[in-house]
């Protein structure tokens, strides 16, 4: 039963996932649209700056994660070393 509700599950999501795909189509048009007012001399660090926010949105997830799995780890490791030292009590 576990196997007929995951297949139906993934045929669900690759018939209806949609091809084609665009990622923020708000952030496409505020950098088409952030030399309009400038000068030709001005530096525009407006795709730069938005490319930074992407790469920090990216890694807190990961970085989180990480912790997490960290704290895991040492308790896990903490747990082992307590059971090790009162085992023969």
């Amino acid at each position: 039963m576990n196997h007929l509700r995951l297949i139906a599950v993934l045929l669900i999501t690759i018939f209806f996932t949609p091809l084609g795909v665009r990622a923020c189509p708000l952030c496409a048009d505020a950098i088409a649209n952030a030399n309009k007012d400038s000068d030709a001399d001005d530096v525009d660090h407006f795709p730069a700056a938005m490319n930074q926010s992407i790469y920090f949105m990216l890694a807190v997830p990961y970085t989180a994660l990480g912790i997490v799995g960290f704290m895991i780890y040492r308790g896990v490791k903490q747990n082992e070393q307590y059971r090790k030292d009162h085992e023969n009590v």
